[in-house]
């Protein structure tokens, strides 16, 4: 759901008071699962009185006729960290209900374990509410310190021993007196996590098959006019022969495109699952209220007037979304195109667009209903068939987070295209997105790629990261195949939806011209694709077909008098090449050999392969000609115009293709020392930390700084630098001076016997900057490595981003920057080091010897770690950690931290 709901994970200090989400149960509702409040007494009461004797006795572990007020007082005095208790309520204001209460309470003698219970009502039960309650309350235990659970369960419940079962933590019971005791660890392990995104899944799937794949629909606003956007969109359903019942409201109409019509919602003979709503804003809400009395299951809102337009759009699309929150309903929009599903079952044209597009298997999600439009006209003209289309608009409840979800089991859907303009939850499209892509593939086109405004950067790491940086880091974690221009687009779609996905990057060219073929490898280089040299067996082969003029090596090129006999020839040939992945066929015109008898060629000898897994494009640079696919057997094999198209979609599969290949990473389990963090945040509001507060801060990650010591006058530097018995570095102690470098701020490779005079030559040199020298830090001069930079900075829209790259003084001419999101994986980290430059170094460069690239991982994943354990985390700048020979680990040279309020 696109609403940005309350998160513990990103609020551990939250007032629990204020906390309120919603649940999406397993059969497609929703429900609302809020904090406790005084309020609820008499609610409490009443949940009670409707629960049977049996669950009543299964929740007080004996059978009682009322609920006690020493009982109800008890659940009632919450602290929000000791005693924690949430409800799951239907309804809003005087018909909200309570249908569901869960609590944890702290054990008193031991404060890392909390009792745990729940009591749902019994018409309620077996649609996962139970396993909800009990993720939403681990995950707030979590939060504060609490590591294990425990629950006494009456033998018999086996719906509540059930509950704990399968939810995925690892369980230990005793059993006495007719009482199961539980007691099972809180930490999130991928056995837990996998099952949540499952149940997270299914919800999302069930709930969206009322929106696209609904039994019956209503258009409220229906016109007679088929030029109006209700007439259009009527007749558009009509037209595309839905599957289910259709009905027109309009109070001042009696028949709608021949079809009888009603008033209001309330006078059809059948609920509708989906209600397109097409009148003015001014009327969307009591429209919507009607339908959610009636008890419909989903709407798409097509009226624009909302979000949109500014604070009173705002507030309207926000009741807009309480309306169908509290009766449970979906919503597309508002402000949007509608919804396409061409599927024979359903084949609904939901939209008022003037467009008719072919069945396939493109699904494609657009937040923008005008290109969306553009997105549906250009599938046709380049005979691409789609199987879904959803236009999002103002995106208030359903998001492209929960179209991902249903296009990932859609059996109909091969691809899924989206167009993005924000984003509602990055983090939550990054995790639905990394697993929906190792399924199938995710093309998009993220509008905003300039930086609209500066940003006031104070460190190295600030000052190379952007928002670009962050969609760019999220697409390369998620294998999104991102695309610059809705050209590259398609041209990248077109493969995909009708190629099987390359198994490596060694590409073949066929062509009967030199100039297209160097174009060609040119391009193909550029993305990271290889034109290899064919084996002497594929040559000998290809020479007895060719003239003597004819290139054999790779590109193959057949010179212009090459015709069909030719390409026939060599195309089986490099078909049956196992060096090849893909194979491109360039073909221009001579005056001898038509257009046809090559296409013709083409599909004869793909077809006649029907188990060939090497991916085939053409490239026809033929003004005249309009052929955009070749069908062969089961595929279409795309024709592009011109070669760089065709590399382009190449290089962008072959990527993919890489990326799914390679195993999933794990989340780092990096537990962080909440101890330690809280001896520092309760110290700090905000601003940069001081040294000794960096140091604290970081071990509370496992991440070791050098053994340093704080000197404030000649006398004591010569003391410090005596005691640690070697060659010394000082540096000013002053978190306001940022780049120390830039002010004479650095003093390297001191001998003990003259720290002091350096000490004093320190401060003259700051006081040429009209800084005085109050302190130095000091620290043994590091062994020397390779030169890198870490750290963290927050993006206003995607949160912490964690940041590798080469480091020194030069990092910001440098600009060799990786950044990743959060959470990271082991594969994040290694991936971080691989694509910088720094790589190179680390691996051992004109024979250096190879660096501690694990170490380099451990601190990229501590890090990771650090900023989602402390939000208060701004900025955290190490730079420049030195990395030792394989083994012997890093060095933190110069480490950083600024909290923000």
């Amino acid at each position: 759901m696109a609403n940005d709901q309350t998160s513990i994970a990103d609020s551990p200090d939250y007032p629990l008071a204020s906390f309120s989400k919603d649940l999406l149960l397993r059969d497609g509702a929703i429900l609302k699962l809020r904090a406790l409040r005084q309020s609820d007494r008499e609610g409490l009461k009443t949940l009670f009185n409707r629960c049977s004797p049996e669950s009543i006795r299964y929740r007080f572990l004996s059978s009682i006729k009322s609920l006690p007020d020493e009982l109800l007082n008890r659940l009632l005095n919450v602290d929000g960290a000791n005693h924690v208790a949430l409800v799951v309520v239907h309804g809003e204001g005087a018909n909200e209900q309570i249908i569901a209460v869960g609590r944890y309470n702290v054990d008193k003698d031991r404060p890392q374990v909390a009792e745990v219970a729940f009591l749902v009502e019994d018409a309620m039960q077996k649609r996962g509410i139970g396993t909800l309650l009990l993720d939403t309350l681990a995950e707030i235990a979590r939060q504060h310190n609490i590591t294990h659970f425990s629950a006494d369960v009456l033998i018999d419940n086996q719906t509540m021993l059930n509950v704990f079962r399968k939810a995925g933590y690892a369980l230990a019971s005793t059993a006495s007196y007719g009482i199961t005791h539980l007691e099972f660890s809180i930490t999130l392990n991928e056995v837990v996590q996998a099952r949540a995104e499952a149940q997270e899944a299914e919800a999302e799937r069930v709930s969206l098959q009322y929106i696209l794949a609904p039994k019956s629909i209503a258009v409220v606003g229906a016109s007679r006019d088929p030029l109006s956007v209700g007439g259009a969109l009527f007749q558009n359903l009509i037209r595309w022969g839905f599957t289910g019942a259709i009905y027109p409201v309009n109070p001042k109409a009696h028949s709608v495109s021949g079809v009888h019509a009603y008033s209001t919602i309330d006078e059809l003979p059948e609920v509708p699952e989906l209600v397109f709503i097409v009148v003015p804003a001014i009327c969307v809400l009591e429209v919507a209220r009607q339908c959610a009395n009636a008890g419909v299951r989903a709407i798409c809102v097509i009226s624009a007037g909302f979000a949109e337009i500014g604070d009173a759009g705002r507030l309207a699309q926000a009741e807009l979304l309480s309306i169908c929150r509290a009766s449970g309903m979906r919503m597309v929009g508002p402000n949007c195109m509608g919804v396409i599903n061409s599927s024979n079952q359903v084949r609904m044209l939901g939209t008022f667009a003037p467009a008719n597009p072919q069945v396939g298997n493109i699904a494609i999600s657009s937040q923008s209903g005008a290109l969306g439009l553009a997105l549906i006209i250009n599938a046709i003209q380049y005979g691409l068939g789609i199987s879904s289309f959803v236009s999002t608009g103002n995106k208030a409840d359903v998001s492209g987070n929960d179209l991902l979800q249903f296009w990932e089991s859609d059996d109909a859907t091969n691809v899924i295209l989206l167009y993005l303009e924000s984003f509602g939850n990055p983090r939550r499209f990054a995790r639905i997105a990394r697993r929906v892509a190792r399924r199938k593939p995710i093309v998009a086109v993220k509008s905003g790629r300039t930086v609209a405004g500066a940003r006031a950067a104070s460190s190295h790491t600030a000052a190379l990261a952007n928002s670009e940086s962050a969609v760019n880091a999220l697409f390369a974690q998620t294998g999104i195949i991102r695309v610059d221009t809705l050209h590259d687009f398609f041209s990248v779609a077109r493969l995909l939806a009708t190629q099987p996905i390359p198994a490596g990057n060694r590409l073949g060219i066929l062509t009967n011209a030199g100039g297209p073929a160097i174009l060609a490898v040119d391009a193909a280089e550029s993305k990271g694709l290889e034109v290899p040299k064919l084996s002497e067996a594929t040559q000998a082969k290809l020479r007895a077909s060719l003239s003597n003029a004819a290139s054999v090596v790779n590109p193959v090129d057949m010179i212009a008098g090459a015709g069909a006999k030719e390409y026939r020839a060599c195309l089986e040939i490099l078909c049956d090449d196992e060096q090849l992945d893909a194979i491109m066929v360039i073909f221009i015109p001579p005056l001898v050999t038509p257009l046809a008898a090559v296409e013709k060629v083409i599909r004869e000898v793909v077809a006649a392969r029907p188990n060939l897994r090497k991916t085939i494009v053409a490239v026809f640079l033929d003004p005249e000609g309009k052929i955009m696919n070749i069908p062969a057997g089961k595929n279409l094999i795309p024709v592009y115009q011109f070669p760089e198209g065709a590399v382009e979609a190449l290089g962008a599969a072959t990527k993919y293709g890489v990326w799914r290949a390679t195993p999933a990473g794990k989340f780092a389990s990096i537990a962080v020392n909440q101890q330690l963090v809280d001896e520092v945040l309760n110290n700090h509001k905000s601003g940069w930390l001081e040294s000794a507060e960096v140091t604290k801060l970081l071990s509370a990650a496992r991440i070791q700084t050098i053994t340093s010591a704080i000197v404030h006058s000649a006398e004591e530097a010569e003391t410090a630098a005596k005691a640690m018995g070697g060659a010394v570095v000082l540096k000013v102690n002053k978190p306001a001076v940022l780049h120390k470098s830039d002010v004479g701020g650095v003093l390297l490779n001191i001998r003990p016997a003259e720290a002091g005079i350096a000490y004093e030559q320190l401060k003259s040199q700051l006081a040429k900057h009209e800084i005085d020298l109050e302190a130095a830090l000091m620290m043994p001069m590091a062994k020397v490595g390779v030169e890198v930079i870490a750290g963290v900075t927050q993006d206003p829209t995607f949160g912490p981003l964690v940041a590798f790259g080469s480091g020194g003084v030069l990092v910001e001419l440098v600009k060799d920057i990786v950044f990743r999101v959060l959470p990271l994986t082991d594969k994040d980290a290694e991936a971080m080091i691989d694509s910088s430059r720094a790589a190179k170094l680390l691996k051992g460069f004109r024979g250096a010897p190879p660096a501690d690239i694990e170490a380099v991982k451990q601190l990229l994943l501590s890090l990771g770690a650090l900023a989602e354990a402390v939000p208060r985390i701004a900025e955290i700048d190490l730079n420049p950690v030195l990395v030792h020979p394989e083994g012997e680990g890093i060095s933190l040279i110069d480490a950083r931290i600024r909290l923000s309020e």
